[in-house]
C-alpha cells in the first residue's frame, strides 16, 4: 500500500496544496492519507477530490481578517481562527464547503494526528470520527499551542496540534500497512529546527505542563525524524517532497507572491511521484 504523509506547516502548506493538485490532475490514487496539523485539512480535501480548493484557502481566505490576526486572539483565544476556517468556510453552508459525501464514499483511508493536552501523547482518528458539518478534529489537529489559548474538546478528550508530540509520524503509516510513503514537508529537507525558549514555553503554557515539555523538545524530535526518513529514502521506501526554499513564507506570513511560488514549486516537485510509484 502506498501512503502520503502531510506534516502541515501553517501557510507554508500551500506547497503541499500544489502536490495535491498534481495528484488530482494526474488521477494518481494514493490509498492511505496521514495528516498532521494543516496537513490534515490538505489531505481530506484530496480525498474529496476538490482540485484548487486548498489554493483558495492559502492565497485568498488567509488574507481575510476573520482568518487570523491579533484581534482573533484577543476575542476568541486563537490567533488562527479555527472556527472560521473549519466551520464558517468548510461546512455545507459555507462559502467553500468540503464535499463530505465524497469523503465518506472514498475508499481512501484517512488518518489524522492530534496531541492529548494532558499527557502530550499523540493520538489518531479516522474518517469514522467525523460527522456532517462537524470538523472539530481538523480544528484539534491544527490547534497550535501558544497561538491557541486552549485545546480543542472532542468526545472525552482535549487536544492540541498533532505535530506537538511527533511532527513527522511516518512510523504510523508503516504500522498501518504502507510499504511506500510520500512525505510532504513544508521546510527544506536540510533545515534544522532550533529550540523554543523553555522558560517562555512554561510561562505561556502553565496549565499544560506536559505540552510545555513537548514543545520544548519538539525541535529534537523533528530533526531526528528527518534524519530517519532520509535513510528510508535511500532504501526506496520513502519519497521526500520538500521546498528548496520557502520564499520568505513562515507559518503565518501573508505574501501572495511567495505563497504562489510555494504552490508552483510543490506542483513541479510532485512530478517525482510517478517515478517513485513505478
Amino acid at each position: 500500500m502506498v501512503g502520503i504523509l502531510d506534516v502541515g506547516g501553517g501557510l507554508r502548506g500551500n506547497y503541499a496544496s500544489g502536490v495535491i493538485d498534481y495528484l488530482l490532475d494526474n488521477s494518481i490514487d494514493i490509498e492511505y492519507c496521514l495528516g498532521v496539523s494543516a496537513g490534515s485539512a490538505n489531505l481530506i480535501t484530496y480525498i474529496a477530490g476538490q482540485r484548487g480548493r486548498l489554493k483558495r484557502f492559502y492565497e485568498e481566505y488567509a488574507f481575510e481578517k476573520e482568518y487570523m490576526g491579533v484581534g482573533n486572539y484577543l476575542s476568541k483565544g486563537m490567533y488562527i481562527n479555527l472556527d472560521y476556517i473549519y466551520s464558517d468556510i468548510t461546512n455545507s453552508y459555507g462559502k467553500d464547503p468540503l464535499d463530505f459525501e465524497a469523503v465518506t464514499k472514498s475508499n481512501k483511508k484517512f488518518v489524522l494526528a492530534v496531541t492529548d493536552a494532558c499527557t502530550a501523547e499523540q493520538k489518531f482518528f479516522n474518517k469514522s470520527d467525523f460527522a456532517y458539518d462537524d470538523f472539530t478534529l481538523l480544528k484539534a489537529s491544527c490547534a497550535i499551542p501558544i497561538a491557541t489559548h486552549r485545546p480543542v474538546s472532542f468526545k472525552n478528550g482535549m487536544y492540541f496540534d498533532g505535530g506537538v508530540s511527533d511532527p513527522v509520524p511516518y512510523k504510523k503509516a508503516f504500522e498501518d500497512g504502507c510499504d511506500k510513503l510520500i512525505v510532504c514537508l513544508t521546510l527544506p529537507v536540510d533545515y534544522k529546527k532550533s529550540a523554543f525558549p523553555k522558560q517562555l514555553v512554561r510561562i505561556l503554557l502553565p496549565r499544560y505542563p506536559q505540552i510545555a515539555k513537548a514543545v520544548a523538545m519538539s525541535h529534537i524530535i523533528y530533526n531526528d525524524r528527518i534524519n530517519e526518513i532520509l535513510g528510508l529514502e535511500e532504501q526506496g521506501k520513502v519519497l521526500i517532497l520538500s521546498p528548496k526554499e520557502c520564499f520568505g513564507i513562515k507559518t503565518a506570513t501573508r505574501d501572495k507572491q511567495g505563497l504562489n511560488k510555494l504552490y508552483e514549486l510543490g506542483y513541479k516537485d510532485a512530478e517525482r511521484i510517478k517515478e517513485f510509484l513505478r
